[in-house]
């Protein structure tokens, strides 16, 4: 009997351990699908969010931006920021750790400062540019951010004569540019300063996907990836793919060329001792195309041959062989 109650206490425990675990296997599964969603580039809008200044906020047209924000799905807080006038961004990321989904905010390096066409023109006219561009740089120099757009709201056709003249605005938007890497836009009304902030947003938001993505082509994470083992396998498929870079070279061409040429090495030191008769022998080269009742041999062409020669023998790294 007592034995008997042992066993059954032995066995729910057993039963509540393999309850436990699978409650726990269970939130793993739903904290890394939560955190592969957050990685998703079309859902940037749930994990982005704009930093108003209170100064801009409480401005002329700050209710209409913060309400146009908030119509565009953008979310927004007001804050007050080290220079006025301007909009940050914020990207929350996710992270998995035994189950549990944590949210890290990353401060991302663009700025967007917005100031009155009015404003800009009177610091060009009394020659007081110097203070802003001072505002710009501390910005710069705060180890956060690294880019600033600039950009001028109520700049118009209208009153494009009154506000500044041209000649000085563009030697004062050129040293900006060419000295401190700031990025102008001229922007008429508040709509065109949202959309402005809309897609700033969903440019820093979809960044990491890019940037993952980008990673992949180079860690043979792709499809169509192609590289060479230490055994060597794979170097005629690499060849026969950079014969294919070259124009009107298709796979089949490259196919024929690499049988006979079986390395680049091989192509090249062959074009070396020769290079018309090396586009003679390329030009006879027969294709074969198709399978059954629907195959035919044709030849690479002399047009083909000679681009390959060019490829393989020009010492000109900047020739375009077309």
């Amino acid at each position: 009997m007592v034995q008997d109650e042992k066993e059954k206490t032995e066995l729910q425990k057993a039963r509540e351990q393999k309850r436990i675990e699978k409650e726990k296997e269970n939130a793993v599964k739903q904290a890394r699908a939560a955190v592969a969603k957050g990685m998703k580039k079309e859902n940037w809008m749930e994990y982005m969010e704009a930093l108003i200044d209170q100064r801009l906020a409480e401005g002329v047209g700050g209710t209409q931006i913060l309400t146009t924000l908030e119509i565009e799905g953008i979310k927004s807080q007001v804050v007050n920021q080290p220079m006025r006038n301007t909009v940050s961004f914020v990207r929350y990321e996710l992270s998995e750790n035994d189950g549990i989904v944590s949210k890290t905010k990353i401060f991302e390096d663009t700025v967007l400062v917005v100031e009155q066409a009015e404003t800009i023109a009177a610091h060009i006219r009394s020659d007081n540019l110097a203070s802003f561009k001072n505002q710009c740089c501390s910005l710069l120099t705060n180890n956060v951010t690294s880019t600033i757009t600039l950009l001028v709201l109520g700049f118009t056709r209208h009153n494009k004569k009154s506000v500044m003249n041209r000649l000085e605005w563009e030697q004062a938007t050129l040293e900006l540019q060419m000295e401190h890497n700031i990025t102008t836009f001229l922007i008429t009304d508040v709509a065109q300063l949202v959309e402005h902030i809309r897609m700033y947003c969903k440019a820093l938001g979809e960044r990491p996907h890019k940037l993952r993505k980008s990673k992949d082509l180079f860690i043979g994470a792709t499809k169509n990836q192609l590289f060479v083992d230490r055994e060597g396998g794979g170097y005629l498929q690499v060849f026969i793919a950079q014969l294919q870079e070259i124009r009107s070279v298709n796979e089949a061409i490259a196919t024929a060329v690499a049988q006979l040429y079986p390395s680049p090495v091989i192509l090249s030191n062959f074009i070396a001792r020769d290079k018309e008769g090396a586009v003679a022998a390329l030009a006879d080269i027969q294709v074969r195309r198709g399978v059954g009742v629907l195959a035919n041999i044709r030849r690479v062409g002399p047009e083909a041959a000679k681009r390959i020669v060019r490829f393989y023998s020009s010492s000109d790294p900047d020739e375009q062989i077309v």
